[in-house]
């Protein structure tokens, strides 16, 4: 099944921005790094999937960008839905890659999602304790790939400090899942770091540099994942920061994905098991992004969040972990040709 698209001329304009944009974020250009010409460049932006006609058998970067507490039907809908006006440049991007119209979030609140995410079980928390109060002594994807001698990086915007453990607004630690796990702590000050904004600091830097690290998980503050602001603030935020994500050199080599999701639906119930439920609060939106994806895939497969750590497992070559390995939990790579 298809999405309809929308006018190319706004994807190329979204482009040239970028292309605009980059010298600020202290970008080289295509020139000095011997990386591919601005055209190119643009068109990879206009065009983020399909481009590519074989997936890697195992990908170098998987990027996951993640929102806050909008269900399903707040931010995907057809042409003149309020759904789609708030959330203009991700229903394009949807339109352009893969959209998971059946995937749901695990539980409620927040916490045990980042949780689930991250380890393949939300470890029974229920509500959104402190590193403190709940410290989390079970193996992560994060120390996966350390075993490997890969590297892992939470970037997480407006936190102050590295692997900061308590909240400072708009940052909280409820949304930054490697702090609730002791076994990480070494790793944690190196590896979980603030991320600057769409328009510079160390994830720009980093993508610009074709520096980013096998696993890259990034967390817009309160208002930029559209937790304590309107639906649309978080659009215009994945606009500014997803296609400088597309015009990076690692993205441009075909073998890195960016998946945008959210941590769960509006309202609901703590401790609710979204595995066995349709309700609303459960159902969130996924797109998929990958050199592979066909425009318009749209799956109906039921996924949710131990999918996506399953995916990313495999992938990455990484063994599943908890509920990743459940013979009814689903991998998204069929569906989206990753």
């Amino acid at each position: 099944m298809h999405l309809p698209g929308r006018p190319l001329l706004r994807l190329l304009t979204a482009a040239a921005a970028v292309l605009l944009l980059a010298p600020l974020a202290g970008a080289a250009s295509p020139a000095a790094t011997g990386s591919a010409s601005a055209a190119t460049v643009a068109a990879t932006v206009a065009k983020p999937c399909d481009w590519r006609v074989t997936a890697p058998a195992r990908y170098d970067h998987v990027i996951w960008l993640v929102l806050e507490n909008h269900s399903y039907q707040d931010v995907i809908g057809p042409e003149g839905s309020p759904a789609r006006s708030q959330s203009p440049y991700l229903n394009d991007l949807a339109a352009k890659c893969g959209l998971a119209a059946n995937y749901w979030g695990v539980t409620h609140p927040s916490l045990p999602n980042y949780l689930a995410l991250a380890s393949g079980s939300t470890g029974g928390v229920k509500s959104s304790c402190t590193p403190a109060a709940c410290p989390q002594r079970r193996s992560t994807v994060f120390a996966q790939l350390a075993a490997q001698g890969r590297a892992w990086r939470v970037y997480a915007e407006s936190m102050g400090t590295a692997c900061r453990r308590t909240d400072a607004y708009p940052y909280v630690v409820r949304h930054n899942p490697a702090p609730y796990f002791p076994g990480l702590r070494s790793q944690c000050s190196r590896r979980d770091l603030p991320m600057g904004s769409p328009d510079g600091g160390r994830l720009v830097n980093d993508l610009a540099r074709d520096a980013i690290p096998s696993l890259s998980v990034v967390i817009p503050n309160q208002c930029n994942n559209g937790h304590d602001c309107p639906v649309g603030k978080g659009d215009s935020w994945l606009s500014r920061l997803v296609p400088r994500i597309l015009a990076s050199p690692d993205y441009r080599q075909g073998r890195t994905a960016l998946f945008v999701t959210w941590d769960e639906g509006a309202g609901g119930i703590a401790g609710e098991n979204c595995r066995r439920t349709r309700v609303r609060s459960c159902h969130v939106v996924t797109v998929v992004v990958s050199p592979t994806t066909r425009p318009g895939t749209l799956s109906s497969t039921r996924f949710d969040h131990y999918s996506l750590l399953e995916t990313t497992e495999r992938m990455l070559r990484l063994p599943l972990l908890g509920h990743a390995a459940d013979t009814s939990t689903h991998s998204m790579r069929i569906a989206f040709r990753l």
